[in-house]
């Protein structure tokens, strides 16, 4: 599907096995990330051999119906990603949610549009009972996003997370499958 969002025309559509020949691309998207100190869990820059692993995983992963993922396109330039993913034995029931978004395409609606699919998504292939998701305590801008999406905050772990030569919270937060 084409989205437009602030002039910009993004296409949306799952990962599937033909993005394994695309390593350089999700690449470019992660050390972006990583270079710009983004607020998520990755911290140093990955090699293509790396990428190349870690999307043969995913793929296989969403292949054994366990994990979905959507991603957002400028041409061949990944703008987002957003994905869910079943936690494992007694946790099985639980959706763990992730959601990245390149610096330039953030604040036009990019990730709640993401969100909101994900979200549909998981429900009709991964039916998950609940949604968890973490967030740096101090990325108020997705923890606002959350919470518009239902998610409420039961955790707050201290020094969870080491960003910028800090040691910060991570909040975790959950909201019901219905």
């Amino acid at each position: 599907m084409i989205k437009v969002f602030n002039g910009k025309r993004l296409k949306i559509r799952e990962m599937n096995r033909s993005d394994l020949k695309r390593a350089k691309d999700f690449l470019d998207y992660i050390n972006s990330l990583v270079e710009e100190g983004a607020m998520i869990s990755v911290k140093k820059k990955k090699t293509l051999g790396e990428e190349k692993e870690r999307l043969k995983n995913q793929i296989k992963e969403i292949k054994n119906k366990r994990k979905i993922i959507i991603l957002a396109e400028d041409k061949n330039k990944i703008a987002g990603i957003c994905e869910c993913w079943l936690k494992k034995e007694r946790e099985s029931h639980v959706g763990e949610v992730a959601i990245s978004v390149r610096k330039e395409y953030r604040g036009i609606g990019l990730g709640k549009f993401l969100l909101s699919e994900i979200l549909k998504l998981a429900k009709k292939k991964l039916k998950p009972k609940i949604f968890r998701l973490s967030v740096f305590e101090t990325n108020k801008i997705a923890q606002n996003l959350y919470k518009k999406f239902g998610f409420k905050k039961v955790a707050k772990i201290p020094k969870q997370i080491e960003y910028k030569g800090k040691l910060i919270a991570e909040i975790v937060m959950i909201k019901e499958a219905k």
